[in-house]
């Protein structure tokens, strides 16, 4: 099936594993997470907002670094007790068209040691910025994408790699630990996401996240 924006089809959960084996990590700020009925026991939330009341695991983080640094801290907490698979979402799904997703039903199938998701090719200039949204905060050292890809390890290869938009991207506990924890963690702490909600960061995690995995 192709991916889509159709949140009745994107919902399409044909049998529910235990958390053990699927874990869907959900960044919310606000958003109402009524899609996550009849699941919630699969969900653990960060959240980033006002507490609120849920029947899943709710883990209350400062609101910084979006999604991407919810991935990191994860990780970086959760290493040794990963889920066979997980899911990083953000708390609302289907809203835009650029961002189309698979039934969670194929996340929740992905193999230990792979990573999932609607993959594009990612063609970006090395010298690229992202500091077209009013209140981000340039990178550490005012890098490049391609400054920072060298700086973290991951020497940049343009129309080589891909990417996930959005960051909806399942991933097998065995394939995360083809890294080092020490490796999740030094990345979490050059990101420096203290400084506030929008990090340029953020969009070079997003670009960067699948070769991560991969």
């Amino acid at each position: 099936m192709k991916p889509t924006c159709n949140l009745e089809e994107v919902l399409d959960l044909q049998s529910l594993p235990l958390k053990s084996q699927a874990e869907i990590v959900i960044t919310r700020f606000d958003e109402p997470l009524e899609w996550t009925r009849g699941f919630e026991h699969l969900c653990t939330v960060y959240n980033k907002g006002a507490t609120f009341q849920y029947k899943g695991q709710v883990i209350d983080v400062p609101n910084h670094g979006v999604g991407c640094e919810t991935i990191l801290r994860h990780i970086c907490e959760r290493y040794d007790t990963l889920a066979d698979v997980t899911l990083f979402c953000q708390a609302t799904l289907c809203d835009r068209a650029d961002q189309p997703m698979y039934p969670l039903t194929q996340y929740m199938k992905c193999p230990i040691d792979s990573v999932f998701g609607n993959k594009e090719e990612l063609c970006d200039v090395p010298k690229s910025r992202y500091l077209f949204r009013s209140g981000v905060h340039p990178s550490v050292g005012d890098k490049t994408f391609g400054e920072w890809r060298k700086a973290v390890g991951l020497p940049y290869k343009p129309a080589y790699e891909f990417w996930v938009k959005g960051d909806w991207i399942s991933v097998g506990a065995k394939r995360i630990r083809k890294r080092p924890l020490e490796f999740y963690k030094n990345l979490y702490a050059l990101c420096e996401f203290q400084r506030g909600i929008l990090v340029e960061e953020c969009w070079f995690l997003e670009r960067s996240f699948y070769s991560i995995f991969s």
